[in-house]
């Protein structure tokens, strides 16, 4: 349990230092964690007193060079389990992210590997964020959401897919590929989405639109 409390909150920490572009807040770790702000203070200490973060009054929470590889490495675990039980299970996002928050703690490092190679050692999770982080550049996070969560009449570039292969060449034929610029046309309530993509329109099932994520266009005033 000790080990289990001590990697939520490095996993945690990494999240928010990668939203915040800089050290994780303890007021932020506390609503995250959903714990009290003494429970944070006196696990920051436990943390910093094993070397794994360094805490700044009045700035926040970094990790240090072993808390990173311990806090990536859990990372790592989560969305590997969160790629297998949303694509393999088919878990809904929400679903996937909760049950791999469980399993995270209790499966080897020997069985993570294995189920990734089983997976085909994809680069992204369900999520679209990269599974494999340079530890070198932790801060680095790029803005998109996921097509089918756009609004009618918006626009974006395409930032990646996280489909097959086969799925993505038949998108990339229809010039929908990352880099490209894409319209939401209209959405429609059993789910379809027409978009344009090249100057055409065309039609994309919510499945296929869960796995597309798009940078939105900031809109001009």
């Amino acid at each position: 349990m000790h080990t289990e409390r001590f990697e939520e909150y490095l996993e945690t920490i990494l999240y928010l230092i990668r939203k915040n572009q800089g050290p994780a807040k303890t007021k932020q770790i506390s609503e995250e964690l959903n714990v009290s702000p003494p429970s944070v203070t006196e696990m920051i200490k436990k943390l910093n007193s094993s070397g794994l973060v360094e805490y700044t009054p009045y700035q926040g929470v970094e990790l240090t060079e072993k808390g990173t590889d311990q806090a990536v490495r859990i990372k790592r675990k989560h969305q590997v389990l969160e790629t297998f039980l949303a694509d393999v299970l088919d878990f809904d996002r929400k679903e996937a992210h909760k049950e791999a928050c469980e399993l995270e703690h209790a499966v080897s490092d020997a069985v993570l590997e294995r189920l990734y190679e089983f997976l085909g050692s994809p680069e992204y999770c369900p999520d679209g964020n990269p599974i494999n982080i340079d530890k070198n550049n932790i801060r680095r996070e790029e803005k998109f959401i996921p097509l089918d969560e756009m609004e009618e009449g918006s626009s974006g570039k395409v930032t990646r897919v996280t489909l097959p292969r086969e799925t993505k060449e038949r998108l990339t034929s229809l010039g929908i590929l990352t880099g490209e610029d894409i319209e939401v046309k209209r959405k429609q309530k059993q789910g379809c989405i027409s978009v344009i993509a090249v100057g055409s329109e065309i039609a994309l099932g919510r499945d296929i639109a869960k796995k597309i994520f798009i940078t939105p266009k900031t809109k001009s005033l």
